[in-house]
């Protein structure tokens, strides 16, 4: 899994089959050291909002118990991020 910052939405006027109903977030994968470089799309069923903590997780068994085995991601939103701490 991953801990994300929500960067912003990815849209288009076309959407692969499947993709119906779900929103493309920008997510900025976080490090003990802060954000990293690299973003990354992830599906969203559960409306996170840009700036929120999102955890993102990675990979089709994940995508088929979550959003569907239809859906044509790996990457996907599983939970909007409320706190965390560091030990």
């Amino acid at each position: 899994m991953i801990l994300a910052r929500v960067a912003g939405h990815v849209w288009g006027s076309v959407k692969a089959p499947g993709l119906e109903g779900f929103r493309l977030l920008d997510v900025v994968p976080l490090a003990a050291g802060g954000e990293s470089q690299a973003t990354l799309v992830a599906a969203d069923a559960l409306g996170a909002g840009i700036g929120e903590h999102v955890l993102v997780a990675h990979g089709s068994r994940v995508r088929d118990l979550t959003l569907g085995v239809a859906v044509p991601v790996k990457d996907v939103v599983i939970a909007i991020v409320a706190g965390w701490e560091l030990a």
